[in-house]
């Protein structure tokens, strides 16, 4: 199969080369090479290598693009070189088909979702070998544009992302078969309505199983939007929301008033987590930028949860701003566990080059055993004749865990200098005295010191094509969250380098 990946690629390129002056070659290329190694390693020189290139090919409606991935160590049987995603595309103003690997989402969602997380680069603790972290399918998708309708039709293998692209048997990468139709209607410049039916068809079986959706979105006001979707496996009670019953419901609003606005959303998703998770429904939890924050966000379960999100706003004159935000969600597992969360942020605008933000943060996590989650910072971004600048970012944290006496804490502090456009440079320094983190897992004792992370990064763009990212030093991993997609950042001890291009 990888044969005819590689055949198909060198078509391409073959076809690049012998194409008229219209058409058009395009891609990005990153690479990245590490020496260093996780903590508590034996192997503290181990040199690796990561690539990735991208390239497109526009010719009228027809397109044609290629991912290639590679990555290289000292160990065999974790290298690989391959053609990881292939595409073949046509498109007019009312039609579209794509043959190969590409990105759908069926709704919001609830019965479908892909991704790309634009410059991820993952590994795990287990296969250690690194790879562009998205989540695409492999098959056929046709599109169809007018005016009132619109209509997805997909037959396709969603991509198992947690496995590499070296993993044998590759079958095991995409255990999953969709086919799905979608439909929308726009009934008139407020109303649009819309269906969905898709089967799931698991590997190694002969059996599928159905699933529905329905849609509503309205516009009563140009300040307010209301939305909703509720998907269903085909033998749920449709309104009964029983618990022995597969079903996700979302509903929300958006609002503004002058320089006031905000939001509301309300979840329930009872065992609604298909094949091997390749839907992905709204998880009401707000997305935070801040590391301590964003490492401590509660991650979607989507067997059962139940919850709202609120959010408003207010922007001043002057460019102030301050928004509030509220999020609760109850997990009925073997037992009940409830998530809680309040925030609020300022940002203040003293002058043209002095801004000043911050924020104060309070939850209680019950599925992570954190209680009394206390959490703030303060940054400071100043800016000398829109040049020289520097931002200085100091965040901290504690909480209560439980069967643990002592409060766990985690500190954050940055302070990097930029020069406009094409320099910066950087140090961060972490520190926690959480028992999960403090703790070495080679050993039989049970270290309680304050572990730390001290390391420095360095970027400079040649132009705008050609950047140069370095760090140095220790970075602290965890839980990240982009775009509603949380995974795992492993620690890293060392020296990192990655050179971005596009062409």
């Amino acid at each position: 199969m990888k044969l005819s990946f590689y055949s198909i690629f060198l078509c391409l390129i073959v076809l690049v080369f012998s194409t008229p002056a219209a058409a058009q070659i395009y891609g990005t290329n990153t690479f990245e090479f590490q020496y260093g190694n996780l903590p508590y390693e034996g192997d503290r020189d181990l040199t690796t290598s990561y690539n990735q290139l991208n390239l497109f090919y526009d010719s009228d409606n027809l397109s044609f693009f290629g991912k290639v991935e590679q990555f290289i160590t000292p160990f065999d049987d974790r290298n690989y070189l391959d053609l990881t995603q292939k595409l073949v595309q046509y498109r007019d103003e009312m039609f579209r088909v794509r043959v190969g690997n590409f990105y759908e989402t069926i709704g919001r969602g609830l019965l479908l979702r892909s991704y790309d997380i634009p410059g991820s680069v993952y590994e795990d603790a287990f296969e250690r070998t690194r790879y562009g972290f998205y989540r695409d399918l492999e098959g056929i998708g046709i599109d169809l544009y007018t005016d009132r309708l619109e209509v997805k039709a997909l037959r396709a293998e969603p991509l198992f992302n947690l496995l590499p692209p070296n993993f044998e048997a590759d079958s095991a990468r995409r255990p999953d078969l969709v086919e799905a139709l979608e439909a929308k209607f726009f009934v008139n410049d407020i109303v649009s309505v819309g269906g969905a039916y898709m089967r799931s068809h698991p590997s190694f079986t002969n059996n599928y199983t159905e699933y529905g959706s329905f849609s509503l979105d309205l516009n009563p006001l140009p300040n307010l939007q209301v939305f909703s979707e509720y998907a269903f496996q085909s033998d749920a009670s449709l309104t009964a929301f029983n618990d022995d019953d597969s079903y996700a419901l979302y509903a929300g609003m958006n609002f503004y008033i002058g320089s006031f606005g905000g939001s509301f959303e309300y979840k329930n998703y009872n065992q609604f987590r298909l094949g091997q998770g390749y839907n992905d429904p709204p998880s009401l939890i707000k997305e935070h930028t801040y590391p301590v924050l964003n490492r401590s966000t509660h991650v979607l379960e989507t067997s059962d949860e139940t919850g709202i999100q609120a959010e408003v706003y207010y922007n001043f004159e002057g460019g102030h701003s301050v928004t509030a935000n509220m999020t609760t969600a109850k997990n009925d597992l073997f037992r009940e566990f409830d998530y809680r969360e309040y925030f609020v942020e300022g940002y203040y605008e003293v002058d043209d080059y002095l801004s000043l933000k911050a924020f104060f943060d309070y939850a209680n996590d019950d599925l992570k055993g954190e209680e009394d989650r206390i959490s703030v910072g303060f940054i400071t971004d100043k800016s000398f004749d829109y040049v020289w600048g520097f931002v200085l970012d100091l965040q901290y944290q504690t909480f209560d865990r439980q069967f643990d006496p002592d409060n766990s804490t985690n500190f954050y502090g940055s302070l990097a200098f930029s020069y406009l456009p094409d320099f910066s440079v950087g140090v961060v320094f972490e520190a926690s005295t959480d028992p999960q983190l403090t703790d070495n897992p080679n050993t039989f004792d049970a270290e309680t010191d304050t572990r730390t992370w001290l390391g420095g990064n360095l970027s400079y763009k040649f132009n705008s094509k050609h950047r140069v990212d370095v760090f140095a030093g220790k970075r602290r991993g965890g839980p990240a969250c982009t775009s509603g997609i949380c995974y795992e950042i492993l620690d890293f001890e060392g020296v990192e380098l990655r050179f971005s291009t596009r062409f």
